[in-house]
């Protein structure tokens, strides 16, 4: 056997040993804490000593080095706590990139437009009014910039025409009908007032490097209330009212939503439109569609 095949042998009977050594070699002793909040390691010359703080408990590990070691001191520290948004470490805040979180979103203020209303003349925007909250508690699914969110709010939306010539009225199918005042009254206004508990499904997007935030989605209504009221004076300047609640509206109605807004939602402005007529009963009918600003809470 030739010099170079004995020193291969050597060596592959060196790593053989160092192999089968390691592979013997114990464990090292591992600590197990539950809930571990803050983490401090110290090393000195002989040693090394880990020290977890956890729930309710304080566990420490010590290592000593060899004596022929050669050694250099060395301490540090670090904290962490963990939040629903992310943890924090050493003051710096490290976000999670998707959890669940509980929202209230803006009030809603805009003018309501009576759009496919047959006739001539009809119910006036400028004096239709809706106000709203969008949602009063919600809860959103968020990854990063993005989020679905769905919520539980409310909205009353008035429908007005403040001309002396026509008022509206109920017919005996609880729907709603035009009809001019009695002869020789003066109108003052009519309107036609529908209260809805709303459910937005929106998606949402913070667009990045922005203060700019985006709401897109359908909202399912439930029309749970709605009246007609007209006010007058009568040929003798008497101020009289007329009111009744025997209309049928449109029980359940889906409105699409979409919002831009500024300063972390604090101010925007959205649109809302229902492909869905508001009356369940023969007459006058309308697809309402609003424009308006929406404030951030």
């Amino acid at each position: 056997m030739n010099k170079l095949n004995i020193l291969i042998l050597i060596l592959s009977l060196v790593v053989g040993v160092q192999f089968a050594s390691a592979q013997n070699e114990n464990p090292d002793t591992l600590l197990n804490v539950e809930g571990p909040s803050k983490i401090v390691i110290t090393e000195n010359q002989k040693g090394a000593k880990f020290e977890v703080t956890g729930d309710s408990t304080v566990d420490t590990i010590v290592t000593l080095f060899p004596e022929e070691s050669t050694v250099v001191s060395k301490q540090s520290s670090k904290s962490e706590s963990f939040l629903k948004n992310g943890f924090i470490i050493n003051g710096t805040l490290i976000e999670w990139p998707y959890h669940w979180d509980v929202i209230v979103d803006g009030l809603c203020l805009g003018l309501t437009n009576a759009t496919d209303m047959a006739g001539e003349g009809g119910l006036q925007w400028s004096k239709s009014l809706e106000i709203g909250w969008l949602s009063c508690i919600g809860v959103v699914y968020k990854y990063k910039a993005s989020g679905i969110s769905l919520g539980m709010g409310f909205d009353w939306r008035n429908y007005k025409i403040t001309t002396s010539e026509k008022r509206l009225v109920a017919n005996k199918e609880k729907g709603i009908e035009w009809e001019k005042y009695p002869e020789g009254a003066k109108g003052r206004n009519s309107r036609l007032k529908i209260f809805s508990l709303q459910f937005p499904l929106l998606y949402r997007l913070a667009i990045p490097k922005t203060s700019i935030n985006l709401k897109v989605g359908p909202m399912m209504n439930f029309n749970t209330y709605a009246s007609l009221k007209s006010s007058y004076e009568d040929g003798a300047g008497n101020k009289c009212r007329e009111f009744t609640k025997d209309i049928q509206p449109r029980r359940f109605t889906v409105d699409f939503f979409g919002s831009i807004s500024l300063l972390s939602n604090a101010v925007g402005v959205y649109v809302r439109y229902s492909p869905m007529k508001v009356m369940d009963a023969p007459g006058l009918n309308f697809r309402p569609l609003t424009v308006g600003l929406l404030i951030g809470l």
